[in-house]
């Protein structure tokens, strides 16, 4: 217990510091738009613009109406979640492998790049997470307990597998490979299938909405369905808060890959009696799944994070084992190298604004103290301007978006009509919503910059800039 207590005081630490000191995140700016909808608008919303259950957001909703607070402190939930991870990884990596190795495994969780920086924003990415591990946990618990203790893992079981596929569609996915394994053991864990069962029947009202949600939602890729991004998913997803440089040399970037296909395959081998070979295909079904179908299943780091667990719990298994077979220092040497490896990647994650999500902060102060009265903004990224609307430099103030091509006529046309007011274009993704650059252009093409500040991050889908343009020469008196 003193290993779990010390994993869980040590990922509450690096999860709760200075949790509430960044900026809006736009994931979290959107979560709050869509959760202070009455529900059946929310409801509605939900299954026309969004590409994620409706639970979260119900939930949200119903903490918004009954204990109103801050945004920034709902946080805080997020963050606990991550802490109850690290809990229920220690839980299963101790009936699969033992103390030792879920010590190790806990630990792992608790400092784990990724996972951290995800938990500290309000999200459902902390909830799935925990959710998908606490099922692997209550299967393996289900699977060894006697009769009397199996019926309320059972019922807590049941609950948790309806909740994963309304809080993440990736969450269903694990609750199907756990349905395949179930009935592999059909005589012991009758009862997991019957619970599954359960689950899908109360998905199916949600199934009407899913269907309007699949053709242009989130998972489409928007890019082939195997391509030199996965490398950096795999990167973003289990070596964040790495150095450029140190992937930086030929055959570099495939080091997380093989590592990853390393420690699956050793987690197979080690705990092939158990639930843990199903577990830690989860990873590889997500790929498969995107290269096969042009679905985005794993082309995000963020939906990668629920496969941590696993892959941390194949690690504990592996040092225990080490450990326990006279090969201490071989073990040993490995649990120092990982626990380094994460401290200095979570180090950059936490201390670093090269390796943090964008900065809105910083922008707004930049802008605030050059700002005229009839500035305009534009922003490449529409959806950002949730995160930013409520700031200084941005209340009052006439603010165009763009996130498609479609958006492109109308906002050059207002760009030609106000030769007479200077814009601030904020670009954030632009590769997404202008690859071509073609608003950027037309400011340029007949304004000087008067101020460019850029923020640069580890990766450029957190980068942002912003440029004053001033007024067409024509016009200034």
């Amino acid at each position: 217990m003193l290993w779990l207590s010390s994993a869980v005081a040590a990922g509450a630490l690096v999860r709760y510091w200075h949790l509430t000191y960044a900026s809006p995140h736009t994931d979290e700016a959107f979560t709050f738009a869509l959760s202070s909808l009455p529900v059946p608008q929310l409801v509605a919303a939900v299954a026309a613009t969004d590409f994620h259950p409706p639970l979260f957001y119900l939930v949200t909703h119903a903490m918004m109406m009954t204990f109103p607070k801050p945004q920034w402190e709902y946080r805080t939930i997020t963050a606990l979640c991550g802490c109850l991870t690290v809990v229920a990884t220690y839980g299963v990596s101790r009936r699969i492998f033992g103390p030792p190795a879920a010590g190790v495994a806990a630990t792992a969780v608790a400092l784990f790049p990724a996972l951290v920086q995800y938990d500290r924003i309000y999200r459902m990415y902390a909830v799935t997470v925990f959710l998908t591990t606490l099922s692997f946990w209550l299967l393996a618990e289900i699977e060894q307990a006697d009769a009397a203790r199996r019926r309320w893992l059972v019922v807590a079981y049941t609950l948790v597998v309806i909740a994963l596929p309304y809080t993440d569609y990736l969450g269903a996915l694990a609750v199907a490979v756990q349905a395949v394994y179930s009935v592999t053991r059909w005589r012991r864990l009758k009862v997991v299938a019957i619970a599954i069962g359960i689950a899908a029947l109360a998905f199916t009202p949600w199934l009407g909405p899913l269907r309007e949600q699949l053709p242009l939602g989130g998972l489409v890729l928007s890019r082939p369905g195997l391509d030199i991004g996965l490398l950096a998913t795999f990167q973003g997803a289990f070596a964040a808060g790495s150095p450029p440089s140190w992937s930086a040399w030929p055959g570099g970037e495939l080091v997380p890959l093989l590592s990853v296909i390393a420690l699956t395959a050793v987690g197979m081998r080690i705990g092939r009696a158990t639930v843990m070979p199903w577990w830690l295909s989860l990873l590889w079904i997500q790929v498969l799944g995107s290269i096969a179908l042009g679905k985005n299943l794993a082309y995000f780091p963020r939906y990668l994070l629920i496969d941590v667990p696993p892959l941390c719990v194949a690690l504990g298994g592996l040092v225990g084992l080490l450990w326990s077979s006279r090969r201490q220092l071989i073990g040993a040497a490995l649990g120092v190298a990982i626990t380094s490896f994460l401290g200095v990647t979570l180090g950059n994650v936490l201390l670093d604004p090269y390796y943090q999500f964008p900065d809105w902060y910083a922008l707004n102060a930049v802008m605030l103290p050059a700002e005229q009265p009839h500035d305009a903004v534009i922003l490449d990224a529409g959806y950002e301007r949730l995160a930013v609307q409520d700031l200084t430099a941005f209340r009052s103030r006439e603010v165009l978006t763009f996130m498609n091509p479609g958006d492109f006529p109308a906002l050059l046309r207002w760009i030609e009509k106000h030769p007479e007011r200077r814009i601030w274009y904020v670009q954030h993704q632009h590769f997404y919503f202008d690859p071509q650059r073609r608003i950027a252009g037309a400011l340029g093409a007949r304004r000087r910059a008067l101020l460019a500040q850029t923020w640069p991050r580890r990766w450029p889908v957190d980068d942002v800039s912003v440029v004053l343009f001033d007024k067409v020469p024509m016009t200034i008196r």
